[in-house]
């Protein structure tokens, strides 16, 4: 395929579709071989193309030196991005030179970068200026990297946002133990000169930091406006003992499509550049800040701030998860629910183990004696060992089959995370729960208990009901649409 459109390019008659076809195809390696080998070193059908009349040609033969790769091409690559004329081709040139080592231009690159963050576009330029913008960024930062920043105002007065789900937000809210708390529809507000504490509670899934802004318009540029005016740089110098540059990212949620959200984001991002006099740097990909923009009933948004400066050791030991993973903050919630239940110095067996977090967020509200985790899954098996060890904890873990299990003594207790259904039928569903109670029936003491998450609410009490050996201590229901559930049982003597 690569040699007849090679050919064809050759022929000089659909310059432009041929290009893009060999651009598409050079996206595989072995097509890239292919065409360096055909072209034995002369390369020069794509650098006179460079000159070429149409934009477009020009634009798709730089976007294909640059996926060959070859070092030559960083001279006559940054020759035709200085000479270019049309604003939304001078990004490719730039992605071209991005791929190959163009260190000599830096110095020229750098001026071109500070002559547009300079720059105030007209409405029609705006677009190509952040393409190019972007695009500069992405080789200067590269040989130049960004100060990254680090955490400080570990003693400064904060607000913060602890989110959680719906139900459980008091869980959170009594771990908090320097600092005034509100409960709210979907988390905790605190108000701390405290915040290292915070940082170590497990049950929260993020920590948030509101603006003294509430509602901002649904338009790019009033919304970066009130950003700006916002106490943003204040709590960013504020938390880093700093005052310098930022980079962030936009997180727009919202119910416009995805690719208005994704204008909005580009467009109110570049405004937020401007409006802070580029203190506020946009890099979606490489970021230390989240803004998140959060639309309310009434159509303006709410912004939220997400720091991803802190040294946060919450979950530290969770560096190997699988697809079945349960999050380890739901993990300690369901931990810290159980708690009246579970028995200090316990022996404790997690049957389905994964990779561990239910055994060591356990571990973390009870002290266990003993702990054993089987899986059947391998990969699991591994992380689970590696998880354990960065937690510095001791589990034995055994890579089997929960049904064939035996052991020389009973368990105090069962914990885990309950397999969905898959690809399974109903009833081979419903066998596997029955067949779970008659093992667990025999592997748990006379005063053994369960803690079982599960989204098979009903299996779970039809074998409540079928069998006298367990009782029902507590169920609560884990989600707001109530498909998960927490049930703590105990066993009959």
């Amino acid at each position: 395929m690569i040699r007849e459109q090679y050919e064809s390019l050759k022929t000089g008659k659909n310059l432009r579709k041929d290009l893009i076809a060999l651009k598409q195809e050079l996206k595989q390696e072995e097509a890239r071989e292919e065409l360096l080998k055909l072209l034995e070193g002369d390369y020069r059908i794509f650098t006179e193309l460079l000159g070429h009349e149409e934009p477009k040609v020009r634009g798709n033969a730089a976007l294909i030196l640059g996926r060959l790769g070859q070092e030559v091409f960083a001279a006559p690559l940054y020759e035709a991005y200085g000479k270019e004329e049309k604003l939304f081709i001078k990004s490719s040139y730039l992605s071209a030179l991005a791929k190959l080592d163009c260190s000599e231009y830096l110095p020229r690159l750098k001026e071109r970068l500070a002559e547009l963050e300079a720059y105030q576009p007209a409405a029609e330029e705006e677009k190509h200026i952040r393409e190019e913008l972007k695009s500069l960024r992405a080789i200067v930062h590269r040989e130049e990297p960004l100060k990254k920043h680090v955490f400080q105002g570990y003693d400064e007065t904060y607000e913060v946002i602890l989110t959680t789900g719906r139900q459980y937000q008091q869980a959170t809210a009594e771990q908090v133990k320097n600092g005034d708390t509100t409960v709210l529809k979907s988390g905790v507000r605190v108000v701390t000169s405290h915040i290292r504490p915070i940082l170590e509670i497990p049950t929260y899934r993020e920590m948030l930091f509101p603006l003294n802004q509430k509602r901002l318009k649904p338009e790019p540029k009033p919304a970066a406006k009130a950003l700006a005016e916002s106490n943003l740089l204040e709590l960013l110098d504020k938390a880093h003992q700093a005052s310098d540059n930022y980079r962030f990212r936009l997180g727009i949620q919202s119910r416009m499509p995805l690719n208005k959200r994704s204008d909005f984001a580009k467009k109110c991002g570049f405004a937020l550049e401007q409006e802070t006099g580029r203190r506020l740097c946009n890099s979606p990909s490489d970021y230390e800040v989240e803004i998140r923009l959060v639309e309310g009933r009434e159509g303006t948004f709410l912004p939220l701030v997400k720091l991803y400066t802190f040294r946060e050791q919450r979950f530290a030991y969770r560096k190997r998860a699988v697809a079945a993973s349960i999050r380890p903050e739901q993990a300690a919630l369901i931990a810290y629910l159980a708690k009246p239940y579970l028995a200090k110095q316990a022996q404790i067996l997690d049957p389905f183990c994964g990779v561990g977090t239910m055994l060591l967020e356990r571990d973390r509200v009870c002290p266990a004696r003993m702990m054993y985790g089987i899986d059947t899954f391998g990969e699991a098996i591994d992380g689970a060992w590696e998880n354990t060890r960065l937690a510095g904890k001791q589990v034995n873990y055994i890579h089997r089959d929960f049904f064939t299990f035996q052991h020389g003594y009973l368990f105090d207790e069962i914990i885990t995370n309950m397999p969905e259904r898959g690809k399974t039928s109903r009833e081979e569903h419903a066998l596997f729960y029955q067949k779970f109670f008659e093992k667990a029936e025999e592997l748990l003491t006379d005063s053994g208990t369960m803690v079982l998450y599960s989204n098979e609410k009903n299996y779970i009490k039809k074998q409540l009901r079928l069998r006298n050996g367990f009782t029902l201590l507590k169920e609560y229901s884990m989600d707001e649409k109530g498909i998960y559930n927490l049930f703590i049982i105990a066993k009959r003597k």
